[in-house]
């Protein structure tokens, strides 16, 4: 079914979608991939990115064969950038407050069978589907479930964090020298420069569309950032 002109996606892009498969991962971490999960959950949505009414390639997004033929390959290649940059993005986190965690999250270069990153990826983007389904003919619903997802969201994540579930599932994050004055102004002007051109493109002035693009810069300013600095000698071990 494809929906009226600049309609608005039901739930929340994110966190409110990732919020229905990830409670998998805990389940049975070693038949999930919570990245998979994750951003497979958001796939669908940024469909609005490309095309920015949403009337090209959205529809078809937000089908079975859009799930396998769209989501899927664009959710692996995701999970290949994340995995890259995780360990030189996690490193730079702040290490408070110490109930998330946050560092723990350079483990997650560890890679999962191809199987179970693809099985994963779909089922994140299914879950998508079938929610925005089970929502449009109840707006009512629709608002309620795309707020509850957010707290639900929050909760995987402390849980997770208090838990140290991370380094549970994977073990510890590899060490990575650190340069935190060159990693943040990168990925800061990345994402600024990022910001202004998602601003400019067709479409900035609908939200659905406009918070998918600013999700992509986000996560390519700090691939960037990992990037920069991810051969470089630690500053101190530089002026030494």
């Amino acid at each position: 079914m494809v929906r009226a002109r600049y309609s608005a996606p039901v739930p929340l892009t994110f966190p409110s979608h990732a919020a229905l498969p990830l409670p998998l991962k805990l389940w049975r971490p070693r038949w999930f991939d919570g990245v998979a999960l994750t951003v497979g959950s958001t796939a669908p949505d940024f469909a609005y990115a490309l095309d920015g009414s949403g009337l090209l390639v959205h529809p078809f997004a937000h089908r079975p064969l859009g799930a396998l033929l769209f989501c899927l390959p664009l959710t692996l290649l995701c999970c290949l950038l994340i995995r890259w940059s995780a360990p030189g993005v996690a490193s730079h986190l702040p290490a408070r407050p110490s109930w998330l965690a946050l560092r723990d999250y350079g483990a997650l270069g560890t890679r999962p069978t191809f199987m179970i990153t693809a099985a994963s990826a779909l089922l994140g983007a299914l879950s998508h589907q079938a929610w925005d389904e089970a929502t449009r003919a109840a707006p009512l619903f629709d608002t309620l479930s795309s707020v509850l997802g957010v707290p639900a969201f929050i909760a995987i994540v402390v849980h997770i964090g208090r838990r140290r579930l991370i380094r549970t599932w994977h073990g510890d994050a590899p060490a990575r020298a650190t340069r935190p004055a060159l990693f943040w102004s990168v990925t800061a002007a990345v994402l600024a420069t990022g910001t202004l051109v998602a601003l400019q493109l067709p479409g900035a002035f609908l939200w659905h569309t406009t918070v998918p693009r600013l999700l992509a810069v986000a996560g390519l300013a700090l691939i960037a950032g990992a990037a920069t600095i991810r051969n470089r000698t630690p500053a101190k071990a530089a002026t030494a």
